[in-house]
């Protein structure tokens, strides 16, 4: 039980390090010379090309699918339940950050489902290796 628990417990800072730090890093690369402290502006993606919102998607893509992998690997049993779980607490953090920076409409209904579905495809791409003897 405390396996588990410590599981689904990295997935989701690993998940939360890799969001908050590309975020931190995307947002001070692309906007840094037009503001001098673009974390704490709330208005800020007001302004920002769709290119940046598409890199975003990717991000917040890669950072589930990379926390179920690793609950995945840590878990004892019930890979895709937990991984999923990650997803979902992943979800709320993606959540926080979308209701209170203003982001277009689109993106806002994308980012939605991509935590669940990547968090399971990395607790299922643990099961496969699983099945098929790759890791132990």
């Amino acid at each position: 039980m405390y396996r588990n628990m410590f599981s689904v417990f990295i997935g989701v800072i690993i998940g939360i390090i890799e969001i908050f730090f590309t975020i931190i890093f995307l947002t001070k690369k692309w906007f840094f010379p037009i503001n001098r402290f673009p974390i704490w502006n709330k208005n800020l993606f007001i302004k920002a090309p769709n290119k940046f919102f598409l890199i975003l998607i990717i991000l917040y893509a890669i950072s589930p699918l990379l926390g179920g992998i690793i609950t995945g690997f840590f878990a004892k049993n019930a890979k895709k339940a937990y991984a999923i779980l990650t997803g979902f607490i992943l979800f709320f953090i993606v959540l926080f950050h979308i209701f209170f920076y203003q982001s277009p409409v689109w993106f806002k209904i994308i980012v939605f489902p991509i935590s669940f579905y990547f968090s399971y495809l990395g607790g299922n791409f643990i099961e496969f290796l699983q099945k098929k003897k790759w890791i132990n």
